[in-house]
């Protein structure tokens, strides 16, 4: 008679595993990612991604960065093109002429300045030269350009003087006006004086030509002569003399209207040798003076002797 129970299972104790199953187990172990790996991609599970090489990353970074660039450069050109038609718009309907003010005249109009000065109404403003337009109104001797200033959009301001004769000169058989430059404005054959206008004597002439500049052999006649009618225009006693004799240049002379001889002696401090025969000839006008020499070659010490 057995002592066991019957029916009972039998509990089997399970040996532990040897050093060889350990091993392979281990050995398994190592290379079961690559196992399952291998299944997912037969039973068509997907792939996890992989990260692409570093030769990739970089050419595709460099293809953005040239992508950008054209970006900017095509943005600058269409700005550039845009800027372009409107400079060319403004310059063919706001950047015209529409108003050109003569200043300085009195004898001549202001178109015929104007057309002598080659503008026109409608021309692009940004076409306009100083150089052309002193160029073009050089030709009209009797205009003396000074400047000119431009007001955009559509304004320019011309600065002109009027040449006029102030003094006559004798040559030839001829007689001639010239203006304070020297400039020849007219030539006549009438002897007569013009009112209000000395007849300047001396002059070394070589030619004279209307419209140009005297020509002269000494030109340090033609420097006493401009700064002396500068004075008596200036001083308004142009009109008060009848003759001023430059044959000698260290030795000038003139002819009042009352008929006194006034030496000048150089052709330094004229201002002042001006202003002293006015005072002078002033004086004399009271006393009932007409007629003797006045020297006023030292401004401060004028001498006067009486015609006996």
């Amino acid at each position: 008679f057995s002592g066991k129970r019957r029916g009972t299972p039998m509990k089997h104790k399970r040996n532990a595993p040897s050093r060889q199953e350990r091993e392979e187990f281990e050995a398994y172990g190592e290379y079961s990612y690559a196992y399952l790996h291998d299944r997912q991609v037969k039973e068509g599970q997907p792939d996890e991604p992989v990260s692409p090489p570093p030769a990739a990353s970089s050419a595709a970074s460099e293809k953005r960065r040239q992508k950008r660039h054209r970006g900017v450069l095509i943005k600058m050109v269409v700005l550039l093109a845009a800027l372009c038609i409107l400079i060319i718009v403004l310059q063919e309907t706001v950047f015209r002429l529409d108003a050109v003010y003569v200043i300085g005249l009195k004898e001549h109009s202001p178109q015929q300045v104007v057309s002598a000065s080659g503008l026109y109404k409608g021309r692009n403003i940004f076409t306009v030269s100083e150089d052309e337009i002193a160029k073009n109104l050089e030709k009209d001797y009797s205009i003396i350009y000074q400047g000119m200033q431009i007001e955009y959009p559509s304004t320019i301001y011309l600065y002109v003087e009027e040449r006029k004769p102030v003094a006559v000169m004798r040559w030839l058989g001829s007689q001639y006006e010239l203006d304070a430059h020297g400039m020849v404005m007219s030539e006549s054959d009438s002897m007569t004086l013009p009112e209000g206008m000395p007849l300047v004597t001396g002059f070394r002439v070589t030619a004279v030509h209307v419209g140009q500049t005297l020509s002269l052999r000494s030109q340090k006649q033609m420097d006493i002569y401009c700064q002396l009618l500068s004075e008596l225009s200036l001083q308004e006693y142009a009109d008060e003399v009848t003759e001023i004799n430059l044959s000698d240049t260290e030795n000038l002379y003139l002819i009042t209207q009352e008929g006194i001889s006034v030496r000048m002696g150089d052709g330094e401090y004229l201002r002042a040798k001006v202003g002293a025969i006015r005072t002078y000839i002033a004086y004399f006008r009271q006393l009932g003076t007409d007629s003797g020499v006045l020297d006023v070659s030292i401004p401060e010490d004028g001498k006067f002797m009486p015609e006996r």
